[in-house]
């Protein structure tokens, strides 16, 4: 196929706007009439392989980037797959401690919880996360490519100043931000997969709906904002939904679907 345009998508609150990893009315058959088009659909979500295996598999798509940017894939071949420094997450681990929040492990595989305090819990329940185990020493014994803090936003400054240096601090949902190793984001990987398949000079979208998506939009020639986005990110827009049906509206105004 002749990869005319490369579209990346998020996935919760765009591709799926129940959180539930169930894809909008309609997107299914889109997507499989996308190599005809001369379209390469990409994945671009903060969530793990082992949560959306299943939904890669009923889209067709090969190429993905996971966890806001550690797990990178390009038609089934790896390019990335980010390792968080221990010496870092033990930094971190000892200012939660005394702030008493729960941190989340995560890999392609499975996560773990340093415990389950009710915001913690909250966000579980939320992204339907379960199994999660509580290992407060997971990233010890386990392959560990990001992680959480769970932790209200009047509280994030906390982390974020303490780690402005260090690590990209990015709030993805009411109880958690997502906590990437420096030079990671969605962004980062859109550049990684791009040139290493020569495909610089293809027209890029994106759709998505919250603040883990800012890097994203600024790094595509065209940003499609969900109705329901972020006030930051319909800013960096280049087209903002109306209605629910956010995707399917901005694949029609860019004319990528009849």
């Amino acid at each position: 196929m002749t990869i005319k345009k490369v579209l990346f998508f998020d996935l919760d609150g765009t591709l799926c706007p129940n959180h539930d990893l169930v894809p909008a009315p309609g997107i299914v058959p889109i997507f499989h009439s996308f190599k005809d088009r001369g379209i390469l659909p990409v994945i671009a979500t903060g969530r793990s392989l082992y949560e959306v295996k299943p939904l890669l598999e009923q889209l067709q798509v090969e190429s993905y980037i996971l966890a806001n940017g550690c797990y990178i894939v390009y038609q089934g071949k790896v390019l990335q797959d980010s390792q968080f420094p221990v010496a870092t997450i033990e930094e971190l681990l000892a200012l939660a401690k005394i702030h008493h929040h729960d941190v989340g492990f995560f890999n392609q595989q499975r996560c773990a919880v340093t415990g389950f305090n009710p915001r913690t819990r909250a966000h579980i329940d939320q992204m339907q996360l379960a199994p999660c185990e509580i290992d407060p020493l997971f990233y010890r014994h386990n392959h560990t490519n990001f992680l959480n803090i769970y932790v209200n936003a009047d509280q994030e400054g906390l982390y974020t100043q303490a780690f402005k240096d260090k690590l990209e601090i990015v709030r993805y949902a009411p109880f958690a931000v997502d906590v990437l190793p420096e030079q990671v984001s969605k962004a980062h990987g859109i550049d990684r997969l791009l040139a290493e398949h020569d495909l610089l000079h293809v027209p890029t979208y994106a759709f998505g709906d919250q603040n883990n998506d800012l890097s994203m939009f600024a790094r595509v020639d065209h940003g499609i904002a969900m109705a329901v986005a972020t006030p930051a990110l319909k800013q960096l827009a280049s087209y903002v939904a109306t209605s629910e049906f956010g995707v399917v509206e901005g694949l029609k105004h860019y004319q990528l679907i009849d």
